[in-house]
């Protein structure tokens, strides 16, 4: 054998050696999701079904048919990208890559009329205490990186929780405060960012809230309630390594009923193998976006509804965060006529009343992200306020 011939083959052994590692690496359950669906969560999720109902049973219909989705407006997401490097600022996410993940999830939201760009220039970070990145970190981190009227999606090159296990990515789903964190090698594997998007647009694993054994029963009767709430996904065991073979679903364990399971080992949502992840169930793709449109002030800090042209479009608030305990309303409304009311993000009203002399009384409010709503009986305004 000459010595192309030899160089040929050890290349070829290389490669073959290296891909099944490339492969087992991005399918490893060891490297799982980290998004914890806390109780508070989930009762903001219920707190808001009818009322995102309808949004989402409009959506099924007009999706169904191609006359219908040309009425369905397409939602846009900025995303602002945090790229967390060595000091040196070296090994951080490749722009290319990153770029290809964008594109990505463009084509996997495309039909969820959700599409999502860049903003502004991306942020590095250049911290070695920060490059192997530890979820009990992320308040020290993100309290000088973070971009308000975005998603703000960090990429580290390691990622744990604080349990130091390896995770592929989360969702910060608890605070709400739009933030999600990837590994790089996941973030560039085709399905995992999309799994932390479905998460932070109101999606559970299709096994249901975090590592629990499901109580969602095969013949769908509970599939509303238990499970992901989602009735178009099946009853899913959890899915891993112990109870898939490739693609396809090889266990044996059944429901309470007694019946087998046949969950969708395709579900971007479950715990497949992440290459085997490609797809949302119209029920799923529906609650996404009808979400959305229920929290866009969070992405865009204020709403108008009913008259553009009311004096409370004109309506500012300062200062923002508030500095010492009030905050201030300067605009042309008459405060007689003007009602506010102010909220967490899990619905809760924490303060209501009269808008008098311009100002607001927030000493009771602890540190965190609120929401005002003024409301003078022809229109509202909603806007985000820090304290």
């Amino acid at each position: 054998m000459n010595l192309f011939k030899i160089k040929i083959s050890i290349l070829l052994v290389s490669v073959s050696l290296l891909l099944p590692f490339h492969l087992s690496s991005q399918n490893n359950p060891e490297y799982s999701c980290g998004t914890t669906t806390s109780k508070e969560s989930l009762e903001f999720y219920n707190s808001i079904r009818s009322e995102i109902a309808k949004n989402e049973k409009s959506f099924m219909a007009k999706s169904s048919s191609a006359k219908g989705a040309h009425d369905i407006k397409v939602e846009h997401i900025p995303i602002k990208a945090h790229i967390i490097r060595t000091s040196q600022g070296s090994d951080g996410l490749d722009v290319d890559d990153l770029k290809q993940t964008i594109d990505n999830l463009n084509a996997i939201f495309k039909d969820i009329y959700i599409q999502f760009s860049l903003s502004d220039n991306i942020n590095y970070i250049d911290n070695d205490a920060f490059y192997h990145f530890n979820k009990s970190d992320e308040s020290e981190l993100t309290k000088n990186n973070y971009t308000e009227g975005a998603l703000n999606i960090y990429f580290a090159n390691n990622l744990k929780n604080e349990s130091n296990n390896n995770i592929c990515g989360y969702a910060n789903i608890t605070k709400n405060a739009n933030i999600i964190f990837m590994q790089n090698s996941c973030a560039i594997n085709d399905s995992s960012l999309a799994h932390e998007i479905g998460h932070f647009l109101s999606l559970i694993h299709t096994h249901g809230p975090n590592d629990n054994a499901t109580t969602e029963l095969v013949n769908g009767t509970n599939c509303d309630t238990d499970g992901d709430g989602v009735c178009d996904t099946p009853a899913d065991p959890k899915l891993g390594s112990n109870n898939l073979d490739s693609c396809n679903y090889i266990g044996t364990a059944t429901d309470a009923n007694g019946d087998k399971y046949q969950p969708d080992t395709y579900n971007l949502m479950s715990y497949s193998y992440k290459g085997c992840r490609t797809r949302f169930s119209k029920q799923q793709q529906a609650r996404m976006y009808a979400f959305f449109l229920y929290t866009k002030m969070q992405f865009f800090g204020a709403t108008i509804e009913d008259v553009e042209e009311s004096p409370l479009a004109q309506v500012k608030i300062y200062p923002n965060p508030v500095s010492d305990g009030t905050l201030n309303i300067s605009s042309a409304t008459d405060d007689s006529a003007t009602h506010y009311q102010i909220s967490n993000f899990y619905g809760q009203v924490l303060s209501q009343g009269p808008l008098t002399n311009k100002q607001i009384d927030v000493n009771n409010l602890s540190s965190g992200t609120y929401l005002l709503t003024l409301n003078n009986g022809k229109s509202r305004v909603v806007k985000k306020f820090i304290k």
